[in-house]
């Protein structure tokens, strides 16, 4: 006690009582300091939520340097008492706020300097017309997943999708330079693949041979995915034909099954659709061999017409058929199944324009055939003899082709491509499983399920089965027709040039007619060439179209749609009961600008009712519009789809291969 009878004064802080930063205050705030300068400079660097990571760690690193340079407990005087405790030791405040500067100022630097990102290689990935959205987004997560950990991108992937025709005459081409290119990428066919994603082992096998004389090779084909075939059904006619199949049943009794159940039996067609091909190849084996065989086959071909038309879908695609089964769907969905593959019976609105997305459409339900055959889609590196080497992109190439094996890869085919991963399991959504999936059926590995044999066999066959086509070309011959379409040439040159060598794609049982348009309504359509054998045609158009198309007047393009819809029903008034596949193909650069005269009243809501008439079944109309015309901002799209075709917009640089392929869906390839 003191001589006041106070308590003393302690004058010492009792052993333990000190702060854990002891006597090393400026060590303490010049390390804290120093990485809250690090995690600053590197906010320049990652991504956003990292950012805000960052900055709440640096400002709390900062706060607690100063909290144990000033020896102050709470915060509440802070501001003071920093101040104060600063004016008296300025130099241990400049020495410390050298040793942050200089700390983080190093740290930015290295970390930009790790930032300045090398240019990405540049993969070319050919994928599968069908789905090629999906597998575009696949490649999307591989460019993701590859990055730097200083979020450089390593890779640049660019997704184009070919279809299988047009894919085997680019092979056959060499890409282009059979044309005479020199050995330089065609500028129609896109950039030569350093990868190409087949949809089969078995189309790599048909273009073996061409290797050797066109270019190029291609390493070992790697399984990566699959997609059983399947008969889709709508959901409210399963029940009645689960009742009547068994588990191990075939196509053709699933088809049987089908039919006795009310529903009528569609495919695409197996030109533009491997999928159909090989559903093809599997019905076309049923019936055996002899002398029936050919009688069988082209029977069952006109049943799957008629069928198309009796449900009104187009005879193309798997997504344009199920696209437009979608549109149909809204009211109440037709009876009818599909046989396609699981990966396009999933992914169906993918193939759907902005303008026709169903908002009612009835789920499908899938039924397995016995046979694990389907797609199985195999990844394989291509190498141009022609082309400069490049171990960089070799490297990216092969380093896709392996990540598409790995569990990520597996996980975005399922997910995005919907497809079945190597070991069959089925696709998934980010909820998980999609349901009316069945885990059973498993796509054959190793050499694939159906050899290319097989496959040649059936294309000769169906060719020789398939429906005859009779096919009337209406050319606009308009004003708007005579404008320069690229180059020196005219619009209506390239119009010719894409007519004339569509022909090439009718055979000898094919019937084809070309009239034009222009001036006012009632003075057109003109015959150029009246409907006649292919093989005539080809010998006669050439001269016949350089005399007649000479672009004037007017485009009335309804009253020659109305007029040349009425040919065709002319010629063969059977209605769904017609021999020929019938269909007009329209070429146009404009709207409809009928000027006077008769027929110049008729509206685009005219040209659909008459669709509906039923002298009128079975003549499908197909739109082919470039230059002005658009068939998302226009009617023609709803016409086209109303008569049972479809309506394709074009570039005149691309109208000789639009009007090819779609020839090629018509008559052959």
């Amino acid at each position: 006690m003191g001589a006041t009878g106070q308590p003393a004064k302690k004058t010492e802080r009792r052993e333990g009582s000190r702060p854990w930063w002891g006597d090393h205050r400026t060590t303490v705030f010049a390390v804290f300091g120093t990485v809250a300068g690090i995690c600053t400079a590197a906010m320049g660097v990652v991504d956003r939520g990292t950012q805000i990571v960052l900055l709440v760690v640096s400002v709390g690193l900062f706060l607690a340097g100063l909290a144990g340079l000033v020896r102050v407990r709470t915060y509440a005087r802070w501001f003071a008492t920093a101040w104060s405790w600063a004016k008296a030791h300025r130099i241990l405040v400049a020495v410390a706020a050298v040793v942050v500067v200089a700390g983080s100022t190093g740290t930015a630097v290295a970390l930009q300097s790790a930032r300045s990102c090398e240019d990405p290689t540049e993969v070319a990935v050919m994928v599968p017309e069908e789905g090629a959205t999906g597998f575009a987004a696949v490649a999307d997560a591989f460019e993701r997943e590859s990055v730097t950990p200083f979020s450089c991108p390593r890779y640049h992937v660019t997704t184009f999708g070919m279809g299988w025709p047009a894919l085997r005459v680019a092979f056959e081409s060499g890409w282009g330079a059979a044309a005479g290119q020199d050995g330089a990428a065609s500028l129609d066919l896109g950039p030569r693949p350093d990868v190409w994603l087949a949809e089969s082992a078995a189309q790599a096998e048909i273009v073996a041979p061409q290797r050797a004389g066109n270019g190029f090779t291609a390493s070992a084909p790697v399984l990566v995915a699959g997609s059983p075939l399947v008969l889709a059904v709508p959901d409210p006619y399963v029940q009645a034909l689960r009742a009547t199949t068994q588990a191990d049943d075939t196509t053709q009794e699933l088809m049987a099954a089908a039919e006795t159940a009310g529903l009528d039996v569609v495919r695409a067609n197996p030109d533009a659709s491997f999928a159909a091909a090989l559903h093809t190849e599997r019905l076309y084996a049923g019936f055996g061999s002899g002398g029936a065989e050919t009688d069988a086959q082209e029977a069952l071909e006109l049943d799957l017409g008629h069928a198309l038309e009796r449900v009104g879908l187009p005879p193309g695609t798997d997504g344009a058929l199920l696209c437009r089964l979608d549109e149909l769907s809204r009211a109440e969905p037709p009876r009818v199944a599909v046989l396609t593959s699981e990966r396009a019976m999933i992914d169906r609105g993918a193939a759907c324009p902005a303008s026709a997305a169903g908002d009612g459409d009835a789920a499908l339900v899938p039924f397995y055939p016995e046979s694990a055959e389907g797609l199985d889609y195999q990844a394989m590196r291509l190498t141009w003899a022609d082309a400069e080497p490049s171990e960089r992109r070799a490297a990216a190439a092969t380093a896709f082709v392996e990540w598409l094996g790995t569990s990520d890869g597996q996980e975005a085919l399922g997910q995005r491509a919907r497809v079945r991963d190597i070991g069959g399991s089925p696709p998934s959504g980010a909820d998980g499983p999609l349901p009316g999936l069945q885990s059973e059926p498993v796509v054959e590995t190793g050499t694939g399920p159906v050899t290319a044999d097989r496959v040649l066999l059936m294309e000769d066959q169906y060719r020789a089965a398939r429906r005859p086509a009779r096919v009337l070309v209406l050319v606009d011959s308009s004003a708007s027709m005579g404008r320069p379409a690229d180059g020196d040439r005219l619009r209506i040159n390239v119009a010719e040039r894409g007519v004339l060598g569509a022909l090439d794609h009718l055979g000898g049982s094919d019937e084809v007619g070309i009239w034009s348009f222009s001036g006012d309504a009632g003075s057109s359509p003109r015959p150029v060439l009246e409907v006649t054998g292919s093989e005539v045609a080809e010998r006669e158009a050439p001269k016949l179209l350089s005399d007649a198309l000479r672009p004037d007047g007017h485009t009335p393009l309804y009253d020659a749609i109305d007029a040349t819809t009425s040919e065709l029903v002319r010629l063969d008034p059977g209605g769904v009961s017609r021999r020929h596949l019938t269909a007009l193909v329209v070429l146009t650069d404009g709207e409809n600008l009928p000027g006077g005269g008769p027929g110049a009243q008729l509206s685009a809501s005219d040209l659909m009712r008459s669709a509906r008439a039923e002298a009128a079944a079975g003549v499908r109309v197909y739109v082919v519009a470039v230059g002005e015309a658009s068939c998302q901002v226009s009617d023609l799209r709803r016409i086209a789809a109303e008569w049972d075709g479809e309506c394709w917009d074009s570039s005149f640089g691309e109208l000789e291969a639009t009007l090819a392929g779609l020839f090629g869906q018509l008559g052959g390839r």
